[in-house]
């Protein structure tokens, strides 16, 4: 054989083999992904990117925080990571630690500079997230931090009518508080007021009613039915009311 064509060989050979273990070697995010912490460690010691991502654009921030790691998110902060990365799909961070209700987190993210007014691609903000998940601590952070209350997604619905729907009274109290519109209307005539009442959420309904919402008021439908009469199914428990599991297309 000739020399060359060995030589050739032996160079595709150990090309495909250093292919081979580059390929094994474990991302920082894949490493979040799993929980490791002494790999994260080592890892990031060893110079890994902090903002290295996975091929839908995941981090490892994003890992630590969907799994509710905080030693991992306050590493990763120290060392660099983006707070305000989203994935392919437009989701930061701080989507993710308002969804688990996770105050602690989602302090940390904005300390560091998360986007208070953040949204997916749907136009749901931070804030409309963490008003459906009920944290309150969480839904103060945000608005101290500047969220906008009244901010609307792509079906018109405010992080109020979220509240109310899912039965946060306490909630729907400190977006009041914080300048939300409690008269806020979808196109269909629904307010806040009538997302707590058809959900059965007395104490939500309550706390409306006493920041000033009119008892008698009326949907602009041809039935013109006072709010208190409106009744509709019941929601299966772990459902939200505003977005349907398949699809993420909200209910009006």
């Amino acid at each position: 054989m000739d020399w060359r064509r060995i030589a050739g060989l032996s160079l595709l050979i150990f090309g495909l083999a250093a292919a081979s273990v580059a390929a094994e070697k474990p991302s920082l995010a894949d490493a979040a992904e799993q929980r490791d912490r002494t790999l994260i460690r080592t890892l990031l010691d060893s110079g890994a990117d902090v903002n290295a991502a996975q091929a839908d654009g995941t981090t490892a921030l994003h890992w630590a925080v969907y799994n509710d790691d905080a030693e991992t998110a306050v590493l990763l902060v120290k060392r660099g990571a983006n707070v305000n990365a989203a994935n392919r799909y437009g989701v930061p961070p701080l989507s993710l630690a308002c969804t688990n209700g996770n105050a602690d987190l989602v302090k940390l993210l904005l300390d560091a500079g998360a986007d208070a007014n953040a949204s997916l691609q749907g136009g749901e903000t931070v804030l409309m997230t963490a008003a459906r998940a009920g944290n309150l601590e969480t839904v103060k952070a945000l608005l101290a931090r500047g969220a906008n209350p009244n901010a609307r997604e792509r079906r018109d619905q405010t992080a109020l009518m979220w509240a109310a729907a899912e039965g946060h009274a306490a909630v729907v109290r400190a977006l009041f508080d914080g300048g939300a519109d409690i008269r806020a209307k979808l196109k269909s005539g629904f307010t806040p007021l009538f997302f707590a009442v058809r959900e059965g959420h007395i104490d939500a309904t309550r706390t409306l009613l006493a920041a000033g919402v009119n008892v008698n008021e009326t949907l602009q439908r041809e039935e013109n039915a006072p709010a208190l009469a409106v009744g509709g199914p019941p929601v299966r428990r772990g459902t939200s009311p505003l977005i349907r599991r398949s699809g993420g297309a909200p209910v009006l």
